[in-house]
This record gives C-alpha cells, sequence and structure tokens, in this order.
C-alpha cells in the first residue's frame, strides 16, 4: 500500500465517522422539533404518541419504522447518544438507554428505532414509562450475510477495516467469531425481559411473507388505523421494488442499504465451515425461534 492510500484508508473513515455524529447530534434537535410541532397538530388522534421498535440489526427495522411514520404527524427520532455508540463500538445492539429518553419525547410524536438489547434497565425504563413496543429479530445467518455487505460499503463503520479485505466465506467466519455469540444474547435478552401486555415479538421472515398481515398486528398494537384500506396503502408504499428504486426482491444490489429483500440467503452463502461454527454458537437458538426444527441443516 502507498503512502497516499494508507492515508485515505486512515482519513476517509474518521471524516466519515465524525461527520455523522455531527450530523446525527443536529438531526435529533430538528427531528424533535418536527416531532414536538406535529403532535400539536396530531397528537388527539393517537392514544400513543410514542412507537418504539427494538430491533436487531439488519432485521428489517428500517423498512417498518418507515411504514410506522406514515401515519400523519409522526416522525423519526434518534437519539445521537446510540449513533455515539455505535460509531465507538461498532454497533448498539448492547447500548443502554439513558435514563431520560422518554422524558425527552413528551408532547411529540416519535418513532423510534434502535438496536437496543433487553437488558434489565431497557426492559424497566420501556416498563415505567408505559410505552408499547415491537420486538424485532431476523435468521442469524441472514443477518450475518447483511452484515458483511452492510459493512463492506459503508466506510465510516467501526469495522470497515476488518471486513472490505474479506470475501464472504472469511467475512461470516468472522462475524461467527465476534457479533454472533453477542446477537444470540440480544435475542434471548429480549424474550426473558419483554413485557407480554406491552409488546410483541415480529420475525423479518413473517413480515416478508404477509407484509399486510403483520403490520396490521403491529399496527392495532399501537393503536393505529388498522383499517384494510389504510394498511394496504402503506405496505404497498413500502414494497421493495419502491425502496430499492425498481429492483425485484431477490436481485442483488451490493451497494444499496435494501440489497436484497429475502429470507434463506444464507443458503448461498455459507460454506461447511460457517454452517459449523453457526451450530456451535447459535444452533440452540435457531431451533428456539423457529428457524430450525433440530441442528441437522
Amino acid at each position: 500500500m502507498d503512502i497516499d492510500a494508507a492515508a485515505r484508508s486512515v482519513l476517509v473513515p474518521f471524516v466519515a465517522q465524525n461527520g455523522r455524529r455531527l450530523g446525527a447530534r443536529v438531526r435529533y434537535y430538528l427531528q424533535l422539533w418536527r416531532a414536538r410541532n406535529s403532535f400539536r397538530e396530531y397528537g388527539q388522534r393517537y392514544p400513543n404518541p410514542l412507537l418504539f421498535v427494538a430491533g436487531l440489526p439488519k432485521s428489517g427495522t428500517s423498512w417498518l419504522e418507515s411504514m410506522l411514520a406514515s401515519y400523519p404527524g409522526y416522525q423519526y427520532v434518534t437519539i445521537p447518544e446510540a449513533v455515539a455508540y455505535e460509531l465507538r463500538t461498532g454497533g448498539s445492539h448492547d447500548f443502554d438507554l439513558p435514563a431520560d429518553t422518554f422524558e425527552r419525547f413528551e408532547d411529540a410524536l416519535v418513532v423510534s428505532k434502535l438496536h437496543v438489547h433487553g437488558s434489565r434497565h431497557n426492559a424497566q425504563l420501556l416498563h415505567e414509562a408505559d410505552v408499547p413496543y415491537v420486538v424485532l429479530y431476523r435468521d442469524l445467518r441472514d443477518v450475518a450475510v447483511s452484515h458483511y455487505f452492510y459493512v463492506r460499503r459503508t466506510p465510516w463503520h467501526p469495522e470497515y477495516e476488518d471486513y472490505r479485505g474479506l470475501d464472504v466465506e472469511e467475512g461470516l467466519l468472522h462475524f461467527g467469531r465476534t457479533l454472533l455469540p453477542e446477537f444470540v444474547d440480544w435475542m434471548r435478552s429480549w424474550r426473558e425481559r419483554r413485557e407480554p401486555q406491552q409488546s410483541i415479538e415480529l420475525r423479518y421472515e413473517d413480515l416478508l411473507d404477509d407484509a399486510v398481515g403483520e403490520f396490521r398486528h403491529v399496527a392495532s398494537h399501537f393503536g393505529l388505523d388498522a383499517s384494510p384500506a389504510t394498511i394496504e396503502r402503506i405496505v404497498t408504499e413500502h414494497r421493495f421494488a419502491t425502496m430499492s428504486n425498481g429492483r425485484s426482491r431477490g436481485e442483488q444490489d451490493e451497494q444499496s442499504f435494501a440489497r436484497k429483500g429475502v429470507a434463506g440467503d444464507w443458503q448461498n452463502h455459507f460454506t461447511d465451515a460457517a454452517k459449523e461454527l453457526f451450530k456451535t454458537h447459535a444452533g440452540q437458538a435457531l431451533i428456539d425461534f423457529g428457524y430450525e426444527s433440530d441442528i441437522h441443516w
């Protein structure tokens, strides 16, 4: 590597990370201002001004967030602490919410999507604030594939240097040795601690198979308009072809956030070595969460 290339490999991620950190704080205050203005106009329509989604990374959380924000008045709001934590550590899947998180959203119409885990702290905050929420997860093998392609095209990501020189097999093995056990813990933490009357579980695969039915369930949980016409309109507006500039589901674009939009893509990439590693770290979890009936896959 020449000197200029070496300098760029350090400078580009540094500039990207700091730009994103600053932008996140500015965007947060703008989002919150809009959410409070919206509350004054639309707040009386909704029983729940805050819609909270705790999603496993790469599990369709942005898709669900976008559909929820289609209801008049609701605004995306992302707290800057979560962004800063992700930039510092490589992910927010083990992030604990600030104690005043839900106080910040008073008198505002907010859709908040975060990758926070189901720690005692986070579960208790949601319980005390009486905030309804959805826990969204995905087959961990597909999460690994999606994570590999996502990090390789994201210079600001702290793991970019770890992944950019790896082929798919090497990338999946690296994920299996590093993040996979933490993501298994993420799924188990929410299943163990979520409040059943206050929350629902949702699988990305079920949302793909029956977007209308699953989103109707989510809308009803949040007390939103779940009429057939409304649900059909929102789902149609957020179908994969619309969000990927016309690509059909399954048609890959490695540079797009909406890369492929399918379930089971792991079967196109997993080698025997990757299978064995994932069976070791996530075999029982895949059974417990309904992705496999036994360890022989």
